[in-house]
């Protein structure tokens, strides 16, 4: 497979991609459709609080994901925010330290302790024994991580908030459009919460959204989201600004429409690449939770130093040096952060997993409009840096 008479940029040679391949792209819709869309918001002149364009979004997202209600709001942190206030927590949330850091501020904004739980080897998320072991009379809820758009053990987790009465909120933000036992991935514990930043598979550029199995949620969710007011006479509890715009939700419904063909590319890349790289000696693939839909949101592998010749870090490196933007998530773990280090569950012998999955996990570029080419020329640069990783470690 390697490409004639090129020299790794790593070893002196010319990158292989003249410009740099991204890890992801957003998917833009048709600028007709959206400026179609746009020019009923300039006509109407109505930009925010509540309009036409979010009340439709939601309508589409709560069909489409299958959930009991749909509230959007301006980014998934908010998003979290909303979720955690609304079930009036108190004390230590149960959550995993191999997230984006979002996750973890949420529960410290909002006056709670993180908990952090070791994960999953395989799957990457946070599994219900482990997260028993957590659990005290200060515990309140659990917070896990649909990693990389893989369910968590949504059954098992669960069982265990059932028996030792825990609220459950899910960051879904990789998840949007999963579905598990038939089911859409936001049907499971109180709540879940997606991202729409530009960087997600379905995206209002910047935006997200608060879905449940519970209807009756929707209206607190909602009060929440628009600073706790109720009518125009009536201001009840605290609430922050929340609300998606409805150029952002225009957006939303624009890509929406392209959605299942983002998917479909996406799964034609994500073969692609297994195909390639099935049975590479030091290069494994996280496990899908069994009787998924997945959304191909992102395409991780794990390095194992020993067998492949390299360090993920390294492998990383040299990859950026072709002008191919690996990213080394989550590295740093959350609980790694200076802000929480000090808490007794961030201790790194109470996560092995995770610490060995955060120097070893290497997500590479996927979205729908890559070129099938250029995914089979970055598996041909990753292996050829593989077959010179003894010159590559000499050179550096």
């Amino acid at each position: 497979m390697p490409v004639k008479n090129h020299k790794l940029a790593a070893l002196g040679g010319a990158p292989r991609f003249p410009e740099p391949v991204y890890v992801t792209r957003p998917r833009l819709p048709d600028h007709a459709v959206f400026s179609e869309l746009t020019a009923r918001i300039f006509e109407n002149k109505w930009l925010t609080n509540d309009g036409e364009f979010v009340r439709r979004l939601e309508r589409e997202l709560q069909q489409r994901l299958q959930t009991g209600f749909c509230a959007t709001v301006c980014n998934g942190t908010v998003g979290l925010l909303i979720a955690l206030r609304s079930l009036d927590l108190r004390g230590g949330v149960i959550t995993t330290p191999f997230t984006f850091p979002a996750t973890v501020h949420a529960i410290e904004y909002s006056g709670l302790t993180p908990v952090f739980c070791d994960i999953d080897p395989d799957t990457y998320n946070v599994p219900a024994e482990l997260a028993a072991e957590h659990v005290t009379e200060n515990t309140s809820a659990l917070l896990p991580v649909h990693v990389f758009g893989n369910p968590c053990d949504v059954a098992g987790l669960q069982n265990l908030a059932d028996e030792k009465g825990l609220r459950i909120v899910y960051d879904a933000a990789h998840a949007f459009g999963v579905l598990h036992g038939g089911r859409g991935i936001g049907n499971w514990g109180d709540l879940s919460v997606f991202s729409f930043h530009a960087t997600k598979l379905f995206h209002t550029a910047e935006g997200g959204a608060v879905v449940g199995p519970d209807p009756a949620r929707l209206e607190d969710i909602a009060s929440l989201r628009n600073f706790g007011i109720v009518s125009e006479d009536e201001v009840r509890g605290i609430g922050i600004n929340g609300k998606l715009s409805e150029l952002h939700s225009a957006l939303g419904l624009a890509v929406l429409e392209t959605f299942d063909e983002e998917v479909r590319a996406r799964g034609e890349r994500v073969e692609l690449y297994k195909r390639e790289l099935s049975g590479i000696e030091g290069i494994r693939f996280q496990r899908i939770e069994p009787d998924t839909v997945a959304n191909h949101a992102y395409f991780p592998i794990e390095i194992d130093a020993d067998s492949f010749g390299l360090s993920r870090d390294e492998l990383h490196g040299a990859m950026r040096a072709e002008n191919v933007i690996t990213r080394k998530y989550f590295h740093p773990l959350c609980s790694e952060n200076p802000a929480y280090r000090s808490l007794p569950s961030a201790r790194p012998d109470r996560l092995p997993n995770a610490y060995r999955l955060a120097s070893r996990v290497l997500c590479l570029p996927l979205y729908g409009e890559l070129p099938l080419a250029t995914v089979t020329s970055i598996v041909e640069c990753l292996l050829m840096i593989r077959d010179s990783a003894a010159a590559i470690r000499s050179r550096v």
